[in-house]
């Protein structure tokens, strides 16, 4: 019998750590074109020094290897170790395990002086969401963004979701106020991925399943180029207000001068 990897060791960790979590992620691994699209949609915003909330098994994580700085905090030891064993010959790639709503650790994390915070599916999670967006306010120097992706739909809430953790799905309205109130501008903020929404309903409030099957996870991902192209033309001819997700951009306003401008900005 060959013997297990230090890899395959670190895998079956974060299994057995968080089960229905971890196999979500390594089948959602498997929906490469899903994931390029979610990087074609934010890579534009992120700058050269990056932290990650929420950073998993590392499926984002390798999209942004080419910054400066990339450090990843994870609540789960064994998906950290796995982040950093996924990247052991990159230097500039950290990963620490915390939590984003503890000032203490959040404490620990301001030397790096983050210009990008990166949570992808992860602020459904967090109980005090309105808590963690404002520590990574806090981290993020002026100017400095924010790149958001949250499940949407309060009426697709169902067995997917209570399995994977989620204390809530997200409308619009809600996250734009939830933004704004810890002092973010947003720069953009819409809903994606319409072709998405049948599936989650069909199998979390109609099948009630705990994972979405591989098999339609792949037929996903060999339809996903047809799906990007449709919604990219519908939404430039109307926004449609619906999406299994929804992406923000927003930013750390620079501070203000005594006559309400940005420093830094020219005068008007």
């Amino acid at each position: 019998m060959t013997p297990p990897t230090d890899a395959s060791l670190l895998h079956e960790k974060a299994r057995v750590a968080d089960p229905i979590g971890y196999e979500t992620l390594r089948r959602m691994a498997t929906v490469a074109r899903y994931n390029d699209w979610i990087y074609e949609e934010i890579g534009a915003f992120a700058g050269q020094r990056l932290l990650e909330v929420g950073c998993g098994i590392g499926n984002m994580t390798e999209y942004f290897v080419d910054r400066e700085l990339v450090v990843g905090i994870d609540l789960l030891a064994a998906s950290v170790a796995l982040t950093l064993e996924k990247h052991r010959n990159n230097n500039h790639v950290h990963a620490f395990q915390g939590d984003i709503t503890d000032p203490e650790f959040v404490e620990t994390l301001r030397p790096f002086r983050f210009d990008t915070v990166l949570c992808l599916n992860v602020l459904e999670h967090i109980a005090q969401d309105a808590l963690a967006l404002r520590h990574m306010y806090e981290l993020l120097v002026p100017a400095g963004r924010l790149l958001l992706f949250v499940p949407a739909g309060v009426y697709m809430f169902g067995t997917l979701d209570l399995a994977l953790g989620h204390h809530r799905r997200y409308e619009l309205p809600q996250l734009r106020e939830l933004v704004c109130s810890v002092g973010f501008e947003i720069e953009r903020l819409g809903y994606l991925n319409l072709a998405g929404i049948p599936g989650w309903w069909l199998n979390s409030r109609l099948l009630k399943r705990d994972l979405l099957p591989q098999r339609q996870l792949d037929w996903f991902n060999r339809l996903a180029p047809l799906f990007i192209r449709s919604e990219r033309w519908l939404r430039r001819l109307w926004d449609v207000p619906l999406g299994q997700s929804l992406l923000c951009i927003a930013r750390r306003p620079l501070p203000r001068d005594e006559k309400g401008r940005e420093e830094g900005s020219f005068p008007a």
